[in-house]
């Protein structure tokens, strides 16, 4: 069964932003991209306490193969996953938990 998936609006743009920036260097390499972010998701929607709080409320779920985090809160009450950010393993790391 699984919870409910919400993308903040920045998260929602460093997907899009990631996804065109990889398929511009490879064509078929943004689909890849996309695939590994939607298995990654659904492991959190399945079970969004499986992956560690990092701080606060908010959890870090490694992004296989690709330099990337999904950084999310999981709103038991509600059963919603809060997608706060598609972050790049290479950007300020103070930036990881910033809502915009």
């Amino acid at each position: 069964m699984g919870c409910k998936v919400v993308f903040s609006s920045p998260a929602a743009k460093e997907l899009q932003d990631s996804v065109h920036w990889y398929e511009h260097r490879v064509r078929g390499l943004g689909d890849r991209f996309i695939n590994f972010i939607d298995l990654t998701i659904e492991l959190i929607r399945q079970d969004p306490k499986r992956f560690p709080n990092k701080k606060g409320p908010y959890r870090e779920a490694a992004v296989k193969i690709f330099p990337y985090q999904i950084i999310y809160e999981y709103i038991e009450q509600e059963e919603t996953v809060y997608v706060l950010h598609v972050f790049h393993t290479k950007r300020h790391p103070g930036i990881k938990y910033k809502k915009k």
